[in-house]
């Protein structure tokens, strides 16, 4: 059974630099466990490990897909099974580093992966049609599943309507390996964790954020799996002349605070066995919890 890390915590806790840390002195490479980091192009507004960061320690899982690509759960623990296969392989430590809650779920093995090829002719079809449109045909064919999943959500829509036409018949369970996981989140006191997340939206703005969300924007905007999140719609009001950017900084400050709020609380009811240790001394505790476990 092969051994991984696992790094995780709210957005702006500190995962890349406890990450990098930990990989220099227990060999180790890097898997992203980010759901926006998988695009290329999409640098500022993921908080993406720098070139001289990715240089230092391998990195894997960061830029697989273009902006206008959608990419599944399924996708990423196939992916990631694959490279956590090779790591062990050469000798080296498997770290695994994001705060996508439901990418550690399905790694972890605490979720039954489905997969269902998809059809391009059904694709095309649903692709012209409206949210309301594609809701109403979901819930015709499988009002079952319609209740399942978040219907304000065009692209899971989309997919559970492919599913249905399918049949749940033809899906099929993907046998997986099973780790030996040590997984740990960083903890911060509130009022510290939301000033680094005000910090890093002002950060973000300054190192060019606007430029990747104007390029979001032409290329489809809120259209897009990537235009979805947080870190560059909140920008599509002021790049179109509707708002001022003071108050879509704030907007993004107010939206990531959220969001680090329904991280937390995910990780803490979905991931059990999860560890919490301090962030302001998480690598010292995570040196001594690693040495005691390998």
């Amino acid at each position: 059974m092969s051994k991984i890390l696992v790094i995780t915590g709210p957005t702006a806790s500190g995962k890349t630099d406890v990450a990098i840390q930990i990989a220099e002195q227990f060999n180790g490479e890097i898997v992203s466990a980010d759901s926006m980091q998988i695009y290329r192009g999409l640098d500022v507004g993921t908080a993406k490990p720098t070139i001289r960061e990715q240089k230092k320690i391998p990195h894997h899982l960061i830029d697989v897909v273009n902006m206008t690509d959608n990419f599944s759960v399924a996708e990423f623990v196939a992916l990631a099974d694959e490279i956590i296969e090779d790591i062990t392989k050469r000798g080296k430590l498997p770290i695994i580093v994001g705060g996508t809650g439901f990418y550690l779920k399905a790694l972890l093995g605490l979720q039954a992966l489905e997969y269902s090829p998809n059809d391009p002719n059904l694709s095309l079809k649903l692709a012209d049609k409206t949210l309301p449109q594609l809701v109403d045909e979901l819930i015709k064919i499988d009002d079952v599943l319609a209740k399942r999943i978040d219907l304000n959500n065009r692209q899971r829509v989309i997919r559970a309507i492919q599913i249905a036409h399918q049949g749940h018949k033809q899906q099929t369970t993907v046998k997986r390996p099973t780790y030996d996981a040590l997984v740990v989140g960083l903890d911060w006191p509130r009022e510290i964790l939301y000033q680094r997340i005000n910090q890093r939206v002002t950060n973000m703005v300054s190192e060019g954020v606007l430029n990747e969300a104007q390029a979001v924007l032409n290329a489809g905007g809120e259209e897009l799996q990537a235009g979805k999140a947080i870190g560059y719609k909140e920008f599509f009001g002021y790049l179109r002349g509707e708002k001022m950017l003071e108050e879509a900084i704030k907007k993004l400050q107010q939206d990531s605070r959220r969001y680090a709020k329904r991280q937390l609380t995910y990780l803490r009811h979905q991931l059990p066995g999860l560890m919490w240790i301090n962030g302001k001394t998480a690598i010292l505790d995570l040196k001594k919890m690693i040495q005691n476990w390998l």
